[in-house]
């Protein structure tokens, strides 16, 4: 179960997302330089439940202590024996030991080996949580934050949380960083989110270096901005699989912008975005192939991108003019191209 914030109304937007980003002229395409604010705000916090699968290990910190090995009961929950867990990790957690309590949590959260009992898991969260263990500071943080399983406390959900994020759990850092802008959505409030922001974006959590990239691109919270090293925080987002950061990559190796330009690179970062299903990805290869930015002119191509863009919703004139203008045959032959890239972006999926 999880909980998101309203997206901050912020201003860390550097990337020209729009239509007019791309401008038709003389026949070629061109990536408008300018530094029109990206026009999606950074989503919030996403403050998720305990986010141990069922059947995969717990964090390390989650782990059951290592005093006796091998640990019974944490390699019982590994192999999927809940109930043979629970029954060697309570007597050690009734003693206090907060490992074997956010194990024990975590099976009740889950259902894992008996029936799901969120009151008894947010009970046994707490003692851990207390107690110091990371991973139930972070969970009990979410819990309190969310109000459902427990009475709303905001200010000891964030209490928890920085915490956790101090002990080094890397989602509690974003989450942090991502409360304190959220609430102070000012040059001194990302000041103060940045140390938890660089924490997570360097343990790899890709919305967290596309927050740092969005951070030194406009200055926000640092003394000016540094478009080299957004550039490096923007291209780590981009292969941890963020497809925004994916699309505005490319968009900045397309203008050169912080580094040498490469519109051989930001064709194919455009294409891993689309492949996610980013409309914004589609209507860009779309222009490329439609004014041979790179690649040899193929409006057949160009209006099959169009067509996947324009399917997903997005608006775009002029290339709904380019369409228009072609044969019968050729509009035949765009939506047949068209419809074969959808299996193949579907098949890229698997």
């Amino acid at each position: 179960m999880h909980l998101t914030f309203k997206p901050m109304k912020i201003k860390l937007c550097i990337f020209c997302l729009s239509a007019s980003s791309l401008l038709i002229a003389g026949g070629s395409t061109v990536f408008a330089a300018n530094k029109t604010k990206f026009t999606k705000p950074m989503e919030g916090p996403l403050l998720s439940g305990p986010i141990v699968k069922p059947g995969t290990p717990l964090s390390q910190d989650a782990n059951l202590s290592r005093k006796s090995p091998p640990d019974l009961a944490y390699g019982a929950y590994q192999r999927g024996y809940y109930l043979t867990a629970l029954k060697l990790a309570l007597p050690r957690a009734e003693t206090g030991d907060p490992a074997a309590q956010t194990l024990i949590a975590e099976l009740y959260w889950k259902g894992l080996g008996v029936g799901r009992n969120r009151k008894k898991a947010t009970e046994w969260y707490g003692f851990a949580a207390n107690a110091g263990n990371r991973q139930a500071q972070f969970s009990y943080a979410n819990i309190l934050i969310r109000g459902k399983e427990a009475p709303l406390d905001k200010k000891q959900g964030e209490d928890f949380m920085a915490k956790a994020a101090d002990a080094g759990h890397k989602q509690a850092a974003f989450n942090l960083a991502q409360i304190i802008t959220s609430r102070r959505p000012t040059w001194a409030g990302f000041k103060q989110a940045l140390p938890y922001y660089t924490k997570a974006a360097k343990a790899g959590i890709p919305d967290a270096q596309y927050a740092l990239a969005n951070i030194y691109a406009e200055a926000q919270g640092v003394a000016f901005n540094d478009e080299p090293k957004a550039r490096l925080w923007l291209a780590k987002s981009a292969q941890g699989g963020f497809d925004t950061a994916q699309v505005e990559y490319g968009i900045w190796l397309a203008n050169g912008r912080g580094g040498t330009k490469d519109i051989q690179q930001a064709r194919q970062w455009f294409f891993k975005a689309a492949a996610q299903g980013n409309i914004i990805a589609k209507n860009r290869l779309a222009h490329i192939y439609a004014s041979g930015l790179g690649v040899e002119r193929d409006v057949i191509k160009a209006g099959a991108w169009h067509i996947l863009s324009r399917r997903a919703g997005f608006s775009d004139s002029k290339m709904d003019r380019l369409f228009q203008s072609l044969s019968g045959i050729d509009k035949k032959r765009t939506l047949e191209a068209a419809n074969q890239l959808t299996i193949r972006l579907n098949f890229s999926k698997r």
